[in-house]
């Protein structure tokens, strides 16, 4: 869950200021000037005079650097989200609101956090990403839903590996992988799915330490959870020792993989 789609700050006519730092930076006319800006305005410059001074400038979600009218970088919420309109794109909050994407709940956030008057919300900074897509009534998974999951998501995991290797989409390092599995699918091997259950790992652990974190669990079930509403009791269930995190074991585990694969994923995802 990149579940970050941010626009910088809104383009507005730049002037001259008659002082020391308008020397060195084009500012905006009493406001304050980013990256984006001064590439519309073509000075290599004052690009990388800007980029240096927020190199060591460390934004929350929701923030960009910005130069205010002294010269020095600071964090400022993001002034302008485009609306990507389309409901796919749209997310679910922890509270059942539902805002145009991730982008416009990031920049919420900051205005309240920040005691903004732009602040529509200001449950907002206690509030998290649920889901991506319109809030709707996801129902309940059942006892017979949960039950056959594991054989569902195995099987689309499947087919995705395949389509994004079809189309190209997919790192090379997997191209071993995908070769295999349709091997085993046209033998009619039982488990043609292992590979995919095995590159979907590797694609989850973004810190390659064998585990995928609550971070990166959390990016995947916003991404999932408007279409398998079983997704998050699933991942809890093979959560086995509740440290918020699924190990490689776990993980295969869950999905049907033999010791075996384990011992591979182990190996294979750490490259």
């Amino acid at each position: 869950m990149d579940i970050s789609r941010q626009s910088g700050a809104k383009h507005t006519p730049l002037c001259l200021q008659a002082d020391k730092v308008a020397e060195n930076f084009r500012l905006l006319d009493e406001e304050n000037v980013n990256e984006k800006d001064l590439i519309n305005n073509g000075n290599d410059k004052l690009i990388n005079d800007f980029q240096d001074r927020c190199s060591s400038l460390k934004c929350q979600d929701g923030e960009t650097c910005v130069l205010n009218k002294d010269g020095d970088a600071e964090c400022a919420c993001i002034s302008e989200c485009e609306d990507p309109k389309d409901e796919r794109l749209m997310i679910c909050t922890s509270s059942n609101n539902t805002y145009t994407s991730d982008c416009e709940f990031l920049q919420t956030q900051c205005l309240c956090r920040k005691g903004d008057t732009r602040c529509t919300r200001h449950d907002a900074v206690q509030d998290k990403i649920d889901y991506f897509g319109k809030c709707q009534d996801l129902g309940v998974c059942t006892h017979y839903e949960l039950e056959v999951f594991p054989k569902r998501m195995t099987t689309w995991l499947g087919e995705i590996l395949d389509a994004l290797f079809s189309r190209k989409n997919l790192d090379a390092k997997y191209e071993t992988l995908v070769n295999e599995a349709r091997k085993m699918k046209l033998s009619n091997t039982e488990k043609w799915w292992r590979n995919a259950v095995l590159w979907e790992f590797c694609e989850l652990d973004r810190t390659h330490d064998n585990a995928v974190n609550s971070e990166e669990l959390g990016r995947f079930i916003a991404s999932l959870k408007a279409l398998e509403h079983c997704i998050q009791p699933f991942l809890d269930e093979c959560d086995t020792n509740d440290d918020k995190k699924i190990s490689s074991t776990e993980w295969g585990t869950c999905l049907g993989l033999d010791k075996d694969d384990m011992e591979f994923l182990k190996t294979f995802c750490s490259r």
